[in-house]
């Protein structure tokens, strides 16, 4: 019933040649990839401006790093949702072996 799936770079690689580019791995990738870095760029940012000010040459670092900390959780959760409608789509495919001859 349920098959072990070995997560591999070639795993992922042969899951994007089933799907393609398509909008919705385009959005899961996106949307998780900016869900792990947002966070990141936003707490160095956030911490630049402890030491240098609000304002950095001209960037405003404060309020980038703000802005970029509250894009996490819905840029995880568009990932997410991207992700939860190609799997949908995977279990509505039918598969070869039952059609008939």
């Amino acid at each position: 019933m349920f098959t072990a799936t070995k997560l591999t770079p070639r795993a992922v690689l042969r899951e994007l040649g089933i799907h393609g580019w398509n909008p919705k791995t385009f959005g899961a990738a996106i949307g998780l990839c900016g869900g792990i870095l947002a966070p990141v760029f936003g707490s160095v940012f956030t911490a630049i401006s402890w030491f240098t000010g609000s304002v950095w040459h001209g960037w405003h670092m404060q309020r980038n790093g703000t802005i970029l900390l509250f894009l996490t959780i819905p840029l995880l959760i568009f990932g997410a949702h991207c992700l939860d409608l190609l799997d949908r789509q995977d279990s509505l495919r039918v598969p070869p072996s039952t059609f008939k001859k």
